[in-house]
């Protein structure tokens, strides 16, 4: 009899055991200063380089990369249990091989599983695709540090911070950014290469989630960037992973976390030993990789790469040092809207071969503008190839022809508000989104029309105009809400001395 007591109270005590491990909640918490010892599970471009960054992709294109802490962790203690609150914070950098571009991003992620068949690269961050974005059943609690504007899902800019729950679309979100001491806001730019901080902490007391961003070294901002009132509980099941993903899109870019400390049910999330971080990365030390991967790339990205340095480099300080475009000659300043007409000038010279002014064969006296001759080509000759250069032969993709053709119609749009940005074109090249089915009217040339010399000393020319529509010999200005008509000053193809081709404005430039 004492010995069946003994056991009872033996198999009481091992359930009171069992009974405190599954139903107390766990404190798990682990510290990486760099990598080289981490239990992580890595998959697709991810990688720990030697110095012991974590590489979640790199100048690959069109891939993803993910990284997820080994075992997953209890974040309820049952399945209607109240969700644990959690601290985490962690170093990023983005290196991207081109000025002022990069994609797509990083995200840190929580989810009931460490692997996404069917995800997409590019602006989906490897995480979701265009039919499960938004689901509820995805249980995914994520924070975008995203550097392309993807209109789709309504980013606020291309160089913003979200809370995504289940799906793309942030809940809450905002441009980089963190609150100093006094309370103002100092912009940051996630591509700049520099590294950077991030907490995300979660208070199940509260039901709030909080983001928070600074540069490396700077303490912990007071104020967080993000805060949403939100209750976890429903999302997250008892065990979820912790990790990180990222993707690449069509533009060079690697993504690298530096350092990364989480912490369950603790008061704050354990520091990270800034100085045993490892060394983060430099642009110059990608150049063999960049080399080698500009040799393989198809002619839209091609084109948007050597175009778009092209422009910003050369192209743009020439334009406004000569102040030669219409439009520049109507505000008097040069805007991105300018610096996207120039790219689309340069890419239709590169794609068929001709200059900006072109003469027309039928008559030795007629010049024309190379944008509308294409805009010729496309609606009444009925193929926009007829505009590629006869020099390649067939020695092209016709999609990608039709693609960079109709894409330099596009930002050589006579309406500045109709150009798109930068951004918009590398995702055109990428084919991310679709070009619009029409961006011209018949009535409307498709050229910038510029202004003859005589003209620039007319008291009776106003320049200064919000939107300029040009139809036959007259230009119509709107401003201040007030309709302008000037049919008495006439321009014609001749006087648009302004298109010259990138070469004729180096040329000349000296001489200015």
């Amino acid at each position: 009899m004492a010995n069946v007591r003994v056991q009872s109270r033996m198999l009481i005590c091992n359930l009171i055991i069992v009974v405190a491990i599954f139903w107390t909640p766990v404190s798990s918490d682990f510290i990486y200063n760099g990598f080289r010892t981490a239990r992580l599970a890595l998959d697709g471009l991810a990688v720990i380089t030697p110095d012991g960054l974590l590489r979640l992709t790199n100048t690959t294109e069109q891939e993803k990369g993910y990284a997820f802490y080994s075992s997953p962790l209890r974040f309820k203690n049952s399945s209607r249990g109240k969700a644990f609150s959690f601290s985490t914070t962690f170093v990023f950098s983005i290196v991207h091989e081109l000025p002022e571009v990069s994609g797509h991003g990083i995200a840190f992620v929580i989810s009931p599983t460490n692997e996404f068949p069917g995800a997409l690269p590019s602006q989906y961050l490897g995480l979701f695709n265009g039919t499960n974005s938004g689901d509820p059943t995805n249980r995914i609690v994520a924070v975008e540090l995203d550097t392309i504007l993807n209109s789709e899902f309504g980013d606020v800019d291309d160089n913003h911070l979200g809370i995504d729950i289940n799906g793309l679309r942030s809940n809450r979100s905002a441009p980089a950014a963190y609150f100093t001491s006094t309370g103002g806001l100092h912009n940051l730019s996630l591509r700049s290469g520099e590294p950077m901080q991030v907490w995300v902490e979660y208070s199940g007391t509260e039901r709030s989630l909080k983001v928070t961003l600074a540069p490396i070294g700077l303490r912990k901002p007071r104020l967080p960037l993000l805060s949403l009132p939100i209750d976890l509980s429903p999302i997250f099941t008892e065990h979820m992973y912790v990790g990180f993903s990222s993707s690449t899109g069509s533009l060079l870019t690697s993504h690298y976390i530096l350092g990364w400390s989480f912490e369950m049910n603790g008061a704050q999330v354990p520091l990270l030993d800034l100085s045993r971080l490892p060394p983060f990365p430099r642009r110059d030390q990608q150049g063999s990789e960049k080399s080698s991967k500009v040799l393989i790339i198809g002619l839209p990205v091609l084109l948007g790469v050597v175009v778009f340095t092209l422009t910003i480099s050369s192209v743009v300080f020439v334009i406004r040092r000569k102040m030669k475009f219409a439009e520049l000659l109507r505000t008097g300043k040069a805007t991105t809207s300018t610096d996207v007409f120039a790219f689309g000038a340069f890419m239709l010279e590169v794609a068929c071969g001709k200059r900006p002014i072109i003469t027309d064969a039928s008559s030795t006296s007629q010049e024309l503008v190379l944008v509308d001759w294409v805009s010729e080509c496309q609606r009444r000759r009925g193929s926009i190839l007829e505009a590629a250069d006869p020099r390649l032969g067939s020695n092209y993709v016709t999609e990608e022809m039709e693609l960079v053709l109709n894409l330099g119609l596009l930002c050589s749009h006579p309406l500045p508000d109709f150009r798109p940005s930068m951004t918009q074109v590398m995702e055109y090249l990428d084919r991310n989104i679709d070009l619009p089915d029409q961006y011209w009217s018949d009535g409307i040339s498709m050229s910038l029309v510029s202004v003859r010399s005589s003209d620039l000393d007319n008291p009776n020319v106003s320049y200064a105009s919000k939107e300029t529509v040009i139809s036959g010999s007259s230009i119509t200005s709107v401003q201040n809400d007030r309709l302008l008509d000037k049919p008495e000053v006439s321009y014609s193809s001749k006087d648009t001395a302004s298109l010259l081709s990138v070469a004729d404005l180096s040329d000349s430039s000296s001489g200015t």
